[in-house]
This record gives structure tokens, C-alpha cells and sequence, in this order.
């Protein structure tokens, strides 16, 4: 399963520059959107192959869970707040930026909650 998990990150990451040229060829403006998506999945894999096979051993493991996935939760909220900017300001101006900072305030408050509750120790 990790082989797996890996290879699918690898490709995810492959296929966004294509997926970029590609989108933005046939639809206009949306290829920047692909391939923020197929750079995401890539980094969410990477990171779910880090939580389900950690290279150390933890102290305690469910803290350690709840700490990872609320890492992934605000590493998707940083990786796609580009696109908050972007695609927002189609909608109204100013919603884009506004959008931005609720998605990167919004990480970087998971990042500390998961940082302050759900500690963990690595055990050597």
C-alpha cells in the first residue's frame, strides 16, 4: 500500500504541469485550477503515507492521527488560497483577497491547534 500510495503522489505531481497546459488549451483560465488540484492530491497522498507509516515511533498514536490530519486540513488550505484569490475576484472585487486570508488564518489556527492539543513525543 505505501508503494502504491507513492506512486500515485508521483503521478499527481506528473500530471499537474500537463493538466495545466492542457485545461487552460480547451478552457480558458481553469488550467491554473487543475493543476493547483493535481499538486494538492499529490501532497495529501505524501502526507497520508506519513501518517499511516510513520518512520518513528510516537508516544501517543491518536494524538499523533488527529495531529496529522489536521496538518493535511491546513496544508490543503494553504496550497488552495492562491485559488480563493484568483477565482473569488471573478465573483466580486476584493472577495478574492478576503477569501485568501480566511483560508491562510484558518491553516496557520489548525496548525496551532494541532500543535498545542494533540502533541506528541518520538520515542527513540
Amino acid at each position: 500500500m505505501k508503494s502504491n500510495l507513492r506512486v500515485l503522489s508521483i503521478i499527481a505531481f506528473v500530471i499537474a504541469v500537463p493538466s495545466l497546459i492542457i485545461t487552460d488549451w480547451y478552457y480558458k483560465g481553469f488550467g491554473i485550477l487543475m493543476m493547483f488540484i493535481f499538486l494538492t492530491i499529490g501532497l495529501v497522498l505524501d502526507q497520508i503515507i506519513r501518517l499511516k507509516f510513520p518512520v518513528s515511533v510516537v508516544s501517543t498514536l491518536n494524538n499523533y492521527k488527529i495531529n496529522k490530519v489536521l496538518n493535511i486540513v491546513s496544508l490543503v488550505l494553504f496550497v488552495q488560497s492562491p485559488m480563493g484569490l484568483i477565482y473569488g475576484n471573478k465573483c466580486a472585487d476584493n472577495l478574492g483577497f478576503w477569501i485568501m486570508a480566511i483560508m491562510i488564518c484558518l491553516g496557520v489556527s489548525l496548525t496551532q491547534i494541532a500543535a498545542n492539543k494533540y502533541h506528541y513525543t518520538i520515542e527513540k
